[in-house]
C-alpha cells in the first residue's frame, strides 16, 4: 500500500472515529493497539494490517469498503448522529425496545404515505 493510500484510509477512520465521538484512547483499546499507533494509522504514517481495519470499521460502523475504495460513499443521516453517540449508554433492553420503536415509526410513517 502506498503512503497516499494509507493517508485516504487514515482520514476516513479519523472522520468515522470522531462522527461517533469515539476517543483515540477508546478505539485504540477495542481493537487492542496503542493510541500513538492509532495516531499514526490516522495520519496515514503506519501501516494497517486487515486484522486491525476489519476491526476499526466494526466499531465505527462501517463496512470496510468505506474505507478502502475512493468511490464508496455513504452520507450518513446527519440526525443519526445523536442515536450513535448515546447507543452505547443505553441498556440491551433499551436498545432492544429503540428498535421496535423505530420500525414501529417506519410502519406508521408508510401508511400515512
Amino acid at each position: 500500500m502506498n503512503s497516499d493510500a494509507r493517508i485516504v484510509i487514515g482520514t476516513k477512520l479519523k472522520e468515522a472515529r470522531e462522527y461517533l465521538d469515539i476517543s483515540q484512547e477508546r478505539a485504540a483499546k477495542e481493537i487492542g493497539i496503542n493510541r500513538s499507533a492509532l495516531s499514526l494509522i490516522e495520519s496515514g504514517q503506519r501501516k494497517l494490517d486487515t486484522v486491525e481495519l476489519m476491526a476499526l470499521a466494526k466499531l465505527y460502523q462501517r463496512p470496510v469498503a468505506y474505507f478502502t475504495d475512493q468511490n464508496f460513499s455513504v452520507e450518513p443521516n446527519p440526525n443519526a448522529a445523536v442515536f450513535a453517540r448515546n447507543i452505547d449508554k443505553l441498556s440491551e433492553n433499551d436498545r432492544k425496545e429503540l428498535e421496535k420503536f423505530a420500525e414501529f415509526l417506519s410502519m406508521k410513517s408508510s401508511g400515512e404515505k
